[in-house]
């Protein structure tokens, strides 16, 4: 009688089997491998990474001690789309720069928020700070941008965030009092003082030169940059850019007799003036800048 040959079938049952083996040995080399190397003080998985509390952080910055400001349950909406951020200058806090402001811009409807970042770093530090706070803002609010209201140094920072963090794409309108934008002077880095940002203000700085070139704006931002006559001897407080982009104007071309009294009103007072703040209101008001035809009541405001 013949040998009996297994039948194809039969052969690839064994096949299937010696496979699975071999693939189960190599499964259990690969564990013991694993198991060595932590025995042996090989690096472990890394966690992942943790999750980040941006309204936490917010909170962490913002300004105390100015009632009107820093409700993160606000929620913006109808005429006042967008909260607002409050950026103080140099020597300085939210809770002496903005207390007007802040009930001002709160009365009109507007979700306001102030920080203090520590002027005296770096503006470059400055603006990754103003990122963080306006990052918890929105997160807080759910807006998808702010508008900004700067003063002096405070205005430089909200262009850095733009220009170097990539802030552009959550910031809707700049409006800035008394802010050096360029054309600065040496006379203002000394009045500043010897601090970080005040050097970072002298003329033909890296700094100025990055901001203000090739352009000093950032596309779909809109600009209001308001000033003062006496400003202008230590910088230009005024920003170059489309005029449906851009809006510049000097309180003294429409109320001139505004300030007439050396020393009465001046750079630091820009933010509790009605005129001032009735530029802000209107330039927040509504998309695009402040309106050329905008006229201010100085009547009962002259000093």
């Amino acid at each position: 009688m013949g040998r009996i040959r297994p039948g194809r079938a039969a052969t690839a049952a064994v096949l299937a089997v010696v496979a699975l083996c071999v693939a189960a040995g190599l499964a259990a080399l690969v564990l013991l491998a694993e198991t060595l190397v932590r025995r042996e003080g090989g690096p472990p998985a890394a966690p992942p990474p943790p999750q980040v509390d941006h309204v936490a952080e917010a909170r962490r910055l913002a300004s105390e001690g100015l009632a009107d400001a820093n409700d993160f349950g606000c929620r913006p909406g109808g005429a006042t789309p967008y909260p607002v951020v409050l950026v103080h200058g140099a020597r300085s806090t939210g809770a002496v720069t903005w207390p007007v402001a802040a009930a001002y811009l709160s009365k009109q409807g507007h979700c306001v928020f102030a920080l203090d970042y520590g002027w005296s770093r770096s503006v470059r530090e400055s603006a990754r700070r103003l990122g963080i706070f306006v990052e918890g803002v929105l997160r807080a609010t759910g807006a998808e941008r702010a508008a900004i209201v700067g003063h002096s140094l405070g205005g430089i920072v909200p262009r850095a965030y733009m220009r170097f963090e990539g802030g552009a794409a959550k910031v809707s309108e700049l409006v800035t009092l008394g802010a050096p934008h360029h054309r600065t002077t040496e006379g203002l880095r000394e009045d500043c003082g010897p601090e970080t940002a005040c050097e970072e203000l002298s003329p033909g700085s890296e700094l100025m030169e990055a901001l203000n070139t090739p352009s000093m704006v950032e596309p779909g931002v809109d600009y209001t940059a308001l000033g003062l006559k006496a400003e202008q001897a230590a910088a230009s407080t005024f920003v170059e850019g489309p005029p449906e982009q851009v809006s510049n104007r000097m309180l003294q071309d429409d109320c001139p007799l505004k300030g007439l009294i050396e020393g009465a009103f001046g750079h630091n007072l820009t933010t509790l003036d009605p005129v001032m703040l009735s530029y802000v209101g209107k330039a927040l008001e509504e998309p695009g800048p402040l309106p050329g035809d905008y006229r201010p009541d100085c009547s009962a405001l002259i000093i």
